[in-house]
């Protein structure tokens, strides 16, 4: 039985390249592992200021603020300009991650929980945490990230796929087509501001999630294969 604490996260990227891109703002929240329900006051949101000179970049091998992420997240250079650096966000995300690790062990760690993160945001939390040209930490001691649960990872796009993949209602699983067309999600504040997107995805797994339990609760697994 799960009593870990789901910490869903965002970010929002100065490009569309995981291997490249640096993050200009992330925000998370966190899911009671048992209740299902977003922890009142759990949410976490900071923009990072991104390095902005185009031949700085170059030399270490990331990408500037690109005009088409720009125009998807409203982050400009003047809002930016202000914004703490990486090193002082990073840390304060990872020791507000680790508030919600109730035994303080790798075990117990939150599990990482989002949409599209092993393909995009979990890349960039190993850049950020092992890779040049940040090398923030923390890591463990086989050199990988020591923030969420190693083991296990929920990628709500997976979960989608899953529920949608033989409804021919839905032609696409981005998240603007299914959770905000498809499945009629309005948004309190900003698309595609980090904090208003992990509140949707977050408000979305707790409804999937208690579906699954509810099924899964009302099946015999036991000997399912005798």
């Amino acid at each position: 039985m799960n009593y870990r604490d789901f910490c869903v996260f965002d970010f929002e990227t100065t490009s569309a390249n995981p291997d490249r891109t640096q993050p200009v703002q992330i925000a998370a929240v966190m899911v009671h592992g048992r209740k299902l329900e977003v922890k009142a006051g759990s949410e976490f949101e900071s923009l990072i200021r991104p390095v902005f000179d185009e031949e700085e970049c170059v030399k270490l091998g990331i990408d500037p603020l690109e005009d088409g992420a720009v125009a998807v997240h409203g982050k400009t250079k003047a809002i930016l300009e202000s914004a703490p650096p990486i090193d002082a966000v990073w840390k304060n995300f990872t020791e507000y991650v680790n508030q919600y690790n109730y035994k303080g062990s790798n075990f117990t760690a939150p599990i990482a929980v989002g949409y599209n993160i092993r393909n995009f945001d979990l890349p960039i939390v190993q850049r950020l945490c092992c890779q040049e040209p940040y090398n923030l930490g923390p890591v463990n001691k086989k050199g990988k990230p020591d923030i969420f649960n190693s083991i296990h990872i929920i990628d709500m796009l997976d979960f989608m796929f899953s529920v949608f993949e033989n409804n021919k209602e839905v032609n696409s699983l981005s998240a603007d087509n299914l959770i905000r067309g498809y499945m009629g999600y309005k948004d309190t504040g900003q698309a595609h501001d980090a904090l208003s997107d992990v509140i949707m995805i977050a408000e979305l797994f707790c409804k999937i999630q208690k579906m699954i339990r509810y099924t899964a609760s009302r099946k015999n697994f036991k000997k399912a294969f005798a």
